[in-house]
């Protein structure tokens, strides 16, 4: 005799957004069940009701069955009861989503254009025909428009546009892709676009191709996208490029670009299987990629990233994105294969994300505005990845990484609100068994930055319905983050945690791949250290509830402080100062200093006047590109000089000249000391014809010298795992000669690939640190 059951459950993961409702409509139907299913308590709730062989198997099939872009966690049966045969019913309902107290929310991240919109937004039969907020279930904004949780449309800023006919008959037809899509729009209900002048009046005539007809003038254009502004501008017209530069004030930092199609980054750059696949994936961030030999000194290729040898790239996100690059029939406009994108600010600013803030803040820098009016909730920047040490890694988590939560290997001892660093900022928030990241925020350095962290704090915790009792901050006193996050633990009557940068750094990593003790390189820029000094290339080891500091960099004076990081000739005479060396006069000339400034900066250091002392990787980075005549005098980006070494230093095809170090035991501690290397040099400038040499060779002075610092950790500690992290691993010769250094000599080596390896990742590790203590 037949069985019949009806079974309850509560699904949990990546489950809301991402078209996993309507896709259990569709397998209930073939599977001729019934029931319903909600959001509801931060979870999916499922009902089943039929033969109990046909419930049990579909239960069975369904974690191999989920939308490509759901995650099940997990699967617990709430209830089992038997049913009469003729009470299973024939329906399977999708009810409305309902609220509580306690909820678990886990919802993706903004997704990029899939390709079945795509072929519909180039289909003259469709009713997409030409769309630019085109979207199903599989692609679209999610976080960007929301604005409550559980994700339904009149919890998004698409409520605004109530659907037409045609698109509620697809929202409910359980077999259409738009099946519950809830940012689904088309023409005659959804958002529109509207093109304006430079002082942000409407200008009459078709908004994209008025706006692609700009583009081909050598014109900038302000895009509002997804998740923000976007300033755009044809890449092979170098003047308009040299013109946002001055505008911006931002004479050398890359740019990157926006390339109608794979075909066309084929044509420019190097492209493997796994940088094609993250670029044509649903998170589409953009790729850091080198370029052909034959356009490293193109014009317009030096003009979007200069001295750099790579290209920034991604593909069309948005049906938006994609109308501006390909032309459609009827325009005489031809396709864009390649726009610079860059971020609607000013320097140092959050991008814009209404149109009146980008009619005020890009008046003088935009040309152009191409707007809409599908209001923006959440400000999120595109994504940054690389590829390194056989795997993309991000470097920049926003769109289509965030805030997707990283599962953690155990549950947290607490909930954790963690501010971050003042560079590259990110808030994490730490709950149950997981962190959330807040997409990247940026530098600390103005007040609009400030008051975009602050915006997001003020709404990351409700969003996630999640309050933390603690909060979490790093050690340094003068970091805005630190000063922030005080005041909001103040204001909610919450105790503050600190913890040290770089333990931050290695705990991120850990927190990722899942591990309690770890010996960690970290080599960076700066960070406040325990002993009130900078450090920067760090060997810890690292264990649940604190660490210990086994090894460093001799330290270096810094005159001036951080004018020495701007101004990195004064870092290279400090070297010389502090070894004790005697400066050739033709070196004055060759840096372009005066006797006077040469004098004070030695002073500085040798009276220790207005000067601190460094441990930090990133600052000999700094002054053995200055020594080798790679990095201007004066740099107008982070990390700038080691950006261009690296460049240098990829491009060399002749053996490596061998560079000194002396390590030694100093104090129980291991110390690497550069000394030597630039009293070498004190005399006599390096040869021309062998810079590509000494630069490659002092990239293999800082691998040989971290493995040094590696051993000594593991004959101390006995622990042969390694973890690698901190700003200078973004330097993909250093990251993946360490990595295979390290492995030859038995280690496990561990490098972060979801979270940041710079100090985008140190909210997350803050939040390791403190509540993953067993």
């Amino acid at each position: 005799m037949t069985e019949y059951i009806r079974v309850t459950l509560d699904l949990t993961g990546i489950l809301q957004g991402v078209g996993f409702r309507p896709t259990l409509a569709r397998l209930v139907a073939t599977a001729r069940l019934s029931g319903w299913t909600r959001n509801q308590s931060g979870c999916v709730r499922l009902v089943l009701a039929g033969e109990k062989t046909a419930v049990e198997m579909f239960i069975a099939d369904l974690p191999a069955n989920l939308p490509s872009q759901a995650r099940l966690e997990t699967m617990r049966v709430v209830s089992r009861e038997p049913l009469p045969p003729d009470s299973t019913g024939e329906a399977f309902l999708i009810l409305d989503s309902v609220s509580a107290d306690k909820i678990r929310i886990s919802i993706p991240a903004d997704l990029a254009m899939c390709n079945a919109c795509m072929r519909e937004v180039l289909d003259r039969e469709s009713r997409f025909y030409g769309y630019p907020f085109t979207t199903c279930t599989h692609c679209g904004p999610r976080y960007t428009v929301v604005e409550t949780m559980p994700y339904d449309r009149e919890r998004t800023s698409l409520k605004a546009f109530p659907l037409c006919h045609d698109c509620s008959l697809e929202y409910t037809d359980s077999f259409n892709r738009r099946f519950h899509a809830e940012s689904i729009a088309c023409p005659k209900c959804g958002p529109s676009l509207s093109f304006h002048d430079g002082e942000g009046r409407q200008v009459q005539g078709d908004p994209l191709r008025l706006a692609r007809r700009a583009l081909h003038d050598g014109k900038i254009v302000a895009v509002r996208g997804i998740g923000g502004f976007l300033l755009a501008a044809d890449a092979f017209e170098t003047e308009g490029l040299r013109t946002l530069r001055e505008k911006k004030q931002r004479p050398a930092k890359p740019f990157a670009v926006m390339a109608r199609n794979l075909d066309v980054v084929s044509q420019y750059c190097h492209l493997n299987d796994a940088q094609e696949e993250i670029l044509r994936s649903s998170k589409a961030p953009i790729a850091i990629l080198d370029l052909k030999e034959e356009f490293i000194h193109h014009e317009a290729f030096s003009m979007l990233a200069p001295h750099t040898g790579t290209l920034g790239v991604m593909l069309p996100t948005t049906p938006l994105h994609l109308l501006l690059a390909q032309a459609l029939e009827g325009d005489d406009t031809p396709n864009l294969d390649l726009l610079m994108m860059t971020s609607g600010n000013r320097g140092g600013e959050p991008i814009c994300i209404s149109n009146e803030d980008a009619f005020e803040r890009l008046r003088g820098i935009a040309d152009y505005f191409l707007c809409h009016n599908r209001e923006i909730r959440f400000r999120c920047d595109d994504s940054l990845v690389r590829y390194t040490a056989g795997k993309m890694r991000v470097l920049r988590r926003a769109r289509g990484f965030a805030p997707t939560a990283l599962r953690l290997h155990r549950p947290l001892r607490g909930k954790y609100l963690a501010f971050g660093a003042d560079l590259k900022n990110t808030v994490a928030l730490g709950f149950n068994g997981e962190i959330v990241m807040s997409p990247h925020i940026g530098d600390l350095e103005t007040v609009p930055a400030i008051d975009g962290l602050e915006r997001v704090i003020g709404k990351f915790p409700d969003y996630f319905h999640q309050q933390p009792n603690e909060i979490i901050v790093d050690m340094h006193p003068d970091m805005q983050s630190v000063r922030l996050g005080r005041q909001y633990a103040k204001r909610y009557g919450l105790p503050v945690r600190e913890v040290q940068h770089h333990h931050a750094h290695a705990a991120g990593c850990m927190a990722e791949h899942g591990l309690e003790t770890a010996l960690g390189l970290v080599f960076d820029g700066t960070g406040y250290g325990t002993d009130g000094r900078i450090w920067g290339a760090e060997l810890l080891h690292v264990f649940p509830g604190g660490f210990e500091r086994m090894g460093t960099f001799k330290s270096a004076s810094l005159p001036g402080g951080d004018a020495a990081v701007v101004h990195p000739v004064r870092q290279l005479i400090a070297r010389w100062v502090d070894a004790g060396a005697t400066v050739n006069e033709q070196w004055l000339k060759r840096l372009d200093i005066t006797d006077e400034q040469f004098n004070l900066w030695r002073l500085q250091c040798e009276k220790r006047i207005n000067t601190v002392q460094t441990h930090a990787a990133g600052r000999v980075f700094d002054a053995v590109s200055v020594l080798l005549g790679v990095s201007p005098n004066r740099i107008s980006y982070e990390g700038q000089g080691a950006i261009w070494l690296e460049a240098v230093a990829k491009r060399c095809r002749e053996r490596a000249v061998r560079l000194p170090y002396r390590a030694e035991i100093v104090k129980n501690r291991f110390e690497v000391d550069f000394s030597a290397l630039f009293s070498n040099y004190a005399s006599k400038a390096p040869d021309a014809e062998k810079v590509g040499a000494l630069a490659l060779g002092f990239h293999q002075a800082v691998i040989a010298a971290g493995t040094e610092m590696a051993l000594f950790g593991r004959d101390m500690t006995g622990e042969n795992r390694v973890v690698l992290s901190g700003g200078v691993m973004m330097n993909q010769i250093v990251a993946e000669g360490m990595n295979e250094s390290l492995k030859s000599r038995g280690f496990e080596v561990f490098l972060p690939s979801l979270v940041p390896v710079n100090d985008g990742g140190i909210s997350l590790g803050q939040i390791f640190a403190i509540g993953g203590k067993k």
